[in-house]
């Protein structure tokens, strides 16, 4: 299994496995280079995440990770890349919505924070202003000491 910066070859398959897991796909192909993909072949694409940088912040998007491959630590292999990455930026924190996840994302240091916490920038992410339902949990995983 290989974990790669996505590619413009790869993005019919990651919008496909997005669609799967009721995802949403807007903005995915304007943000192509925030993307890191799980290959595996002969079957491409088996997972992916994403990572919007916005100022001192950085936005989780769209963990995913095909059915067949679950269970296999591949989920974890995606966020420490992420978390590589956001560090490497000097980010200050990671945020993230979820609508079924928050128990896997605690277990990865994330905390629950309420909306009126979020930074400005992340609040004005599309993810955060019109994609994801106000129901969805925010979340957040602090990077600095």
């Amino acid at each position: 299994m290989k974990i790669a910066r996505a590619e413009t070859d790869h993005l019919d398959h990651m919008l496909d496995l997005l669609r799967s897991a009721d995802l949403p796909t807007e903005g995915v192909v304007e943000s192509l280079a925030d993307y890191w993909v799980a290959l595996e072949e002969p079957d491409g694409v088996v997972g992916l995440i994403g990572l919007e940088i916005h100022g001192p912040d950085g936005l989780l998007r769209s963990l995913v990770v095909h059915p067949d491959q679950r269970r296999r630590g591949l989920a974890a292999r995606l966020c420490s890349e992420l978390f590589g990455r956001a560090r490497a930026e000097l980010l200050r924190a990671v945020y993230l919505l979820t609508t079924d996840a928050a128990e896997y994302f605690t277990r990865h240091g994330f905390a629950s924070v309420e909306r009126s916490d979020v930074p400005v920038g992340i609040r004005e992410s599309q993810e955060f202003s019109t994609l994801c339902p106000v129901s969805a949990v925010v979340m957040r995983l602090s990077l600095s000491s």
